[in-house]
């Protein structure tokens, strides 16, 4: 695992409800690497933005219905700071740095 210290809470944008308004929340729970699923990995964000497939998720009239809350911002770049155990033949480490994509599984 990483020797950074991973926060218990993070600042979000977030849509608590189908066409809710954006609520910024400085208390929105940061998965911890005990958590993560094997395959999953966990990314400090240096930056992000939100995109027009947010807006979208925010006023509820996309095809794929959001699962809310739902926090904006699905395209960043990062450092992993954590993967999750049992990882066999992880492509990335721990402290690389990272893009995620607008889609990554469907």
């Amino acid at each position: 695992m990483s020797n950074v210290s991973i926060p218990k809470t993070q600042v979000a944008a977030v849509v608590p409800a189908p066409g809710a308004a954006v609520e910024i929340r400085t208390d929105y729970p940061v998965r911890q690497p005990s958590e993560l699923e094997p395959g999953e990995c966990l990314v400090k964000l240096t930056y992000t933005g939100v995109c027009h497939t947010d807006l979208h998720a925010k006023k509820h009239d996309w095809p794929v219905k959001p699962k809310n809350p739902l926090v904006g911002g699905h395209e960043g770049v990062g450092v992993i700071v954590a993967i999750g155990e049992h990882t066999a033949h992880s492509p990335v480490k721990v402290g690389q740095r990272v893009g995620i994509k607008w889609l990554a599984d469907s």
